[in-house]
């Protein structure tokens, strides 16, 4: 299980560094229009503050390894992570960008196993 649970944590790293790099360095301007819309002069301070938090989360996932040390953080980011993979879901339904809703609720079951996992399952 401890190997799965890696897998996840990997794959959840690199797609969080994806979303931080497409959202606060190379927005696409035409995919995030409605949201910009919305959203009006907050549109660009929430999406840094949302790769900010997708950064973090990506290297706290991964860092525990690293370090051998912090083994607290991969659960807690693991499951920050979830909360907010399903606030962006309910954020691309506002902005009725349905195709981006099942990639998030498929990011945040993830990221909610991780973390259930590393609690009970596997921890460190």
């Amino acid at each position: 299980m401890n190997t799965v649970l890696w897998a996840l944590q990997i794959v959840l790293a690199v797609k969080c560094i994806s979303v931080a790099y497409t959202h606060a360095v190379r927005p696409d301007q035409t995919k995030m229009r409605r949201g910009v819309d919305r959203l009006g002069a907050a549109a660009r301070p929430l999406l840094v503050l949302i790769s900010l938090g997708a950064f973090l989360g990506a290297v706290s996932l991964i860092l525990p390894a690293v370090a051998g040390s912090l083994a607290w953080l991969t659960p807690w980011s693991a499951a920050l992570l979830a909360l907010t993979m399903l606030l962006g879901v309910g954020f691309h339904v506002g902005c009725r960008e349905n195709p981006n809703i099942v990639p998030g609720l498929i990011l945040c079951a993830l990221a909610a196993f991780v973390a259930y996992g590393r609690w009970g399952i596997a921890p460190f």
